[in-house]
């Protein structure tokens, strides 16, 4: 099944495994910035290339470990931040 834009029509279980999934990708983008900045190599913050932007908002990462975004200004799900 190819994922549309439009999320609204997924199911509950459908829903839940793509955040599930956009956790997942979250993480390993965390942990390859993590790797890059032990190395000394530093990116300007508008360079998204390893971050988290929301689709939805101007919120620039993901803040949390949970399914909905812990920034009060944000509050977005973990899949509208793994894009």
């Amino acid at each position: 099944m190819a994922i549309s834009p439009s999320l609204d029509k997924l199911t509950d279980d459908q829903t839940e495994a793509l955040d599930d999934a956009s956790l997942l990708v979250i993480s390993a983008r965390r942990d390859a910035a993590a790797v890059l900045r032990r190395a000394g190599l530093e990116w300007d913050d508008d360079d998204d290339f390893f971050g988290s932007r929301c689709r939805k908002c101007p919120c620039r990462e993901f803040d949390g470990n949970g399914r909905v975004c812990g920034r009060s200004s944000c509050r977005h799900s973990a899949s509208q931040h793994a894009s």
